[in-house]
């Protein structure tokens, strides 16, 4: 029988040892490892002055990774702290940029959420999850910088992407992002208190998130509008499907009349969207006569019915991954409204062979965030957010034939 009682387990430091030898450096000054449960570990930095960090967690083996800006720490773990968690050492090493990184080295897969973060501290939740699950990566990015972006030489092993600088080789394409720039034209969108309009708000972000994909030379993205015009829904799916998109990425703004609603929010297609939109394939077969490469005009119904519901199956799990990068690199900045990757029936997400999801960016109906959204250096964040996300999705699982599984391959890595 195991004991119900939450045991707190605090890594202590030399007293004497110096945190912050230069005046831009940040001290690490405790770490504190809370035992939950039995699947539940606690991990909390607490920070000398205001932090930048950024983390991510990898499998094969698995590992938990904190890279500090300006950080600068001398620490002796004792061995008995680590008892009963699943974290079998700590190792730490200088990078580039004076980043410190800390290596959490775990005997059994996590998935890891940030629980709160602040001036001084930060609190991650290390979750075990079973041998024969596949741990989801995550990487997220506090109070972030352009110094946060660039390539960090590392002294220790990661299996995180680097944004490339050079030319991608001939023969190998480059993955295909199509944005989708929510409402236009006649259509305005949600309205925000300051007379802002949800369809100038997203093509603002839009065009900043099609800049930084672009200037990635193993990237391309297409937008299905650049200007302020309309789209119908299923206009912007086959714009999608003509560009042969990799994925699909829709930017709204919110709103609400509970003028308090805040924080960002992403969304993938559910399973009764995908059940809608299979009989439609199914009911139009002249218009949906190709899938993911596959020729359906000569399938008879049976064998459509069952190609359609794998291929939905295999794209909503992606969407659902993509989703979660994108969400934890949002909420490392801003507010979340939720947690998760929701899943709805958005018509724009029912694309069964490309993975989808739709951003919400935040409520324009706040006058907080509807002051942040109008704000061109805030859109270009959130682009940033949403193309860091975008980035590790393909990064963790290259399409083949591509320049970014060719760099997976030579095992060029962030960190």
């Amino acid at each position: 029988m195991r004991l119900p009682a939450i045991i707190l387990l605090v890594l202590f430091f030399f007293s004497g040892i110096t945190l912050a030898e230069t005046p831009n450096s940040l001290a690490i000054k405790d770490i504190e490892v809370r035992s939950v449960d039995a699947q539940t570990t606690d991990l909390k930095f607490i920070f000398a002055a205001k932090p930048e960090f950024h983390y991510f967690n990898l499998s094969n083996p698995s590992r938990f990774v904190l890279d500090v800006s300006n950080g600068q720490l001398q620490i002796t773990i004792h061995d008995s702290a680590l008892t009963g968690t699943p974290i079998k050492a700590v190792r730490q090493g200088a990078q580039a940029n004076q980043v410190l990184r800390l290596v959490f080295d775990l005997n059994q897969n996590v998935q890891v959420k940030t629980l709160s973060a602040d001036d001084q501290s930060a609190v991650f939740e290390l979750k075990t999850i079973n041998a024969s699950q596949k741990p989801v990566v995550v990487q997220k990015t506090v109070t972030p910088s352009k110094a946060n972006t660039v390539s960090l030489p590392s002294t220790m092993d990661t299996a995180v992407p680097t944004v490339v600088t050079k030319t991608a080789p001939q023969g190998m394409r480059k993955v295909v992002v199509v944005i989708d720039a929510g409402h236009g034209g006649k259509d305005p969108g949600a309205h925000g208190m300051g007379g802002s309009q949800e369809k100038n708000v997203v093509l603002g972000i839009s065009k900043s998130l099609y800049q930084q994909i672009n200037a990635n030379p193993g990237m391309r993205a297409v937008m299905t509008r650049d200007g302020d015009y309309y789209l119908t829904l299923r206009q912007r799916l086959q714009k999608a499907r003509a560009a042969k998109g990799d994925i699909f990425i829709a930017v709204h703004a919110d709103a609400f009349p509970n003028a308090a609603s805040h924080g960002a929010s992403v969304y993938a297609l559910s399973l009764k969207g995908a059940s809608s939109e299979a009989a439609r394939w199914l009911a139009e077969k002249d218009n949906y006569s190709e899938l993911g490469g596959v020729d359906l005009s000569d399938k008879n119904n049976l064998l459509r019915s069952v190609l359609i519901d794998l291929s939905q199956t295999a794209t909503i799990t992606a969407s659902l991954r993509l989703g979660d990068d994108i969400l934890g690199q949002l909420g490392g900045f801003t507010p979340l409204h939720h947690s998760e990757v929701e899943q709805a029936r958005f018509v724009v997400l029912k694309s069964p062979d490309i993975p989808s999801v739709l951003v919400e960016t935040g409520f324009l109906s706040n006058k907080g965030e509807e002051a942040k959204l109008r704000d061109p250096r805030y859109q270009a964040r959130v682009a940033d957010a949403i193309y860091q996300g975008t980035l590790h999705y393909f990064y963790a699982q290259p399409p083949e034939g591509t320049f970014i599984a060719a760099q997976v391959l030579a095992g060029k890595k962030l960190g």
